[in-house]
């Protein structure tokens, strides 16, 4: 029976059972329900979406991050919301679940109890990855998909891991030093203290856009713990020393700091500042000048694909091709930060 026999039967139009077919979600569930109901009856089944549809399981996915930056997990929560929709008419619940980013135990917890309270796949962005690396290759070797997301965990048992590739992140920050500090000066780097594989891989990224030339030189490494609270305050005392930087490279979640130490210092000239990561406060910094740019890796689509990905898997068994799905780097400026801070298009339509 093709679509417009079907159509017939049920008395709606073609274009009705085309979306139906293709999980458009202009449909109302009556009319949805009628069609799926005579797609199972009449063993109507002529693309992967209407089997899907007819066969469909349920399954519930749960998405783990933690509690901070705010607005970069807003973007990665209207990125699930996005794939949760899509999702709802084959069966598909998600959950959007925080944990304290000062407390990376409870992000162990929560993994622990997944499994016991129903879920069938998991979403994560590690807190601090050492903690729950060894929870997560428990989970594969058990044959619960894990897809990591915004910070990888190398080494570990995982269906793919989805994300920014820090290495190319730093070297478009380098090349936008060079770029923009007219290849010349002192350049200053905010970083951590612990190891962190993703801040690791920006610090190193710059420094290989820097390798070949050196007139742009990296003269100072300025280390911080997780939560940097003294920002401020080693940047104002570098600003204010015998050698201030020309350029600053903030590789971890410190732009706001650095750009009211900048605002507050005592030199003539403002640094070339770039860092990560974006919100209204970091906009209005770019509009004043305190912030030269920031790199953005694409948030939304984060948290769209690792529910995509996992719903994939479990409903076909089909795991990605490779092992990372890397998302943009994406240079933003005063001029089009507005573009990035507004909600995402497909959730105001």
């Amino acid at each position: 029976m093709n679509t417009e026999k079907l159509a017939k039967l049920l008395g709606i139009s073609r274009g009705t059972v085309s979306r139906v077919l293709n999980n458009h979600p202009n449909v109302k569930e009556e009319t949805r329900r009628r069609v799926l109901q005579a797609l199972e009856q009449y063993d109507y089944t002529p693309n992967e979406t209407a089997r899907s549809l007819v066969m469909k399981k349920d399954y519930r996915i749960a998405v783990a991050v933690y509690s901070e930056p705010e607005f970069f997990w807003k973007q990665v929560e209207y990125g699930v919301s996005a794939a949760a929709w899509e999702l709802k008419v084959r069966g598909v619940t998600v959950d959007f679940l925080k944990t304290d980013i000062e407390k990376p135990q409870e992000q162990l917890e929560l993994l622990k109890s997944l499994r016991e309270r129903g879920y069938h796949g998991l979403a994560v962005a590690p807190n601090v990855p050492g903690v729950i690396a060894d929870e997560v290759e428990r989970m594969g070797e058990d044959g619960f998909p894990v897809a990591v997301i915004n910070a990888p965990l190398p080494g570990v048992r995982q269906l793919c891991y989805i994300g920014c590739d820090f290495l190319r992140s730093g070297r478009l920050a380098g090349e936008l030093f060079l770029k923009m500090m007219g290849g010349q000066g002192r350049l200053a780097a905010l970083t951590l203290k612990e190891p962190v594989d993703a801040i690791e891989r920006r610090m190193e990224g710059l420094q290989q856009a820097l390798s070949n030339q050196d007139a742009v030189k990296l003269t100072r490494i300025l280390k911080f713990d997780r939560r940097p609270e003294n920002v401020y305050e080693e940047v104002m005392e570098l600003q204010n020393g015998s050698a201030p930087a020309d350029g600053i490279f903030v590789s971890i979640g410190a732009l706001e700091q650095t750009a009211r130490a900048v605002r507050d210092s005592c030199t003539g000239g403002v640094p070339c500042v770039i860092g990560y990561d974006l919100n209204e406060e970091i906009s209005g910094y770019m509009e004043q000048g305190l912030i030269a740019a920031s790199i953005g890796h694409e948030p939304f689509q984060q948290g769209y694909y690792a529910v995509k990905v996992l719903y994939q898997y479990l409903n076909s068994g089909t795991a990605p091709a490779k092992p990372a799905l890397y998302t943009k780097s994406e240079a933003i400026f005063a001029a089009n930060a507005g573009c990035y801070l507004q909600k995402p298009l497909d959730m105001e339509l």
